[in-house]
């Protein structure tokens, strides 16, 4: 097992053993209630976005990919992938798998860093619910201060690791 899942499961068990003597069954018995209503909600949007991950990876081949890199090399590149990144929907468990699908298509490093920093930093999704709770200009203000970071960062990468991280590789697949 990997030890990400034994430190939860053990994680996991703790809590339940701390509801049991808090609040007895009853408490427990509302936890896996609420438990199983999360799980159930993810796991839909889990089926579907790997759904459209699997057409995506069938649709965009490695000579477009290769051609889209030629048209938008450097900067543009960077700008785009942060960008994207930005606007793709959801969470990490969708697009890290979204990414892990072109490892074998010849992406460089700095561009899947670039849209990795600019959905961390963009997540363009999260906008209106920053502007209903929060205040509309403390969001523009946070996307106007922040949004120079992503390009930066794939600048930077760029600039010192062109082809990649040294020692740095994909996993594949379920350990």
């Amino acid at each position: 097992m990997k030890s990400t899942t034994i430190t939860l499961a053990v994680i996991s068990l703790i809590l339940l053993i701390v509801a049991f003597f808090t609040g007895g069954m009853d408490l427990v018995t509302e936890g896996l209630i609420a438990s199983s209503v999360t799980a159930y909600r993810a796991l839909l949007l889990i089926f579907a976005a790997f759904l459209v991950i699997g057409q995506l990876q069938t649709l965009i081949t490695a000579d477009m990919i290769k051609n889209w890199m030629q048209k938008y090399s450097g900067s543009k590149g960077i700008l785009l992938s942060s960008l994207a990144g930005g606007l793709f929907p959801g969470g990490p468990y969708i697009f890290y798998p979204f990414l892990a699908g072109f490892k074998g298509k010849g992406i460089p490093f700095y561009l899947l860093f670039t849209f990795v920093s600019g959905k961390q930093v963009y997540d363009f999704t999260r906008l209106p619910l920053e502007i209903s709770l929060i205040n509309p200009e403390i969001a523009f203000l946070r996307y106007i201060l922040t949004f120079p970071v992503p390009f930066l960062m794939g600048l930077i990468s760029k600039l010192f690791f062109p082809c990649g991280v040294k020692g740095v590789k994909w996993k594949t697949g379920g350990q």
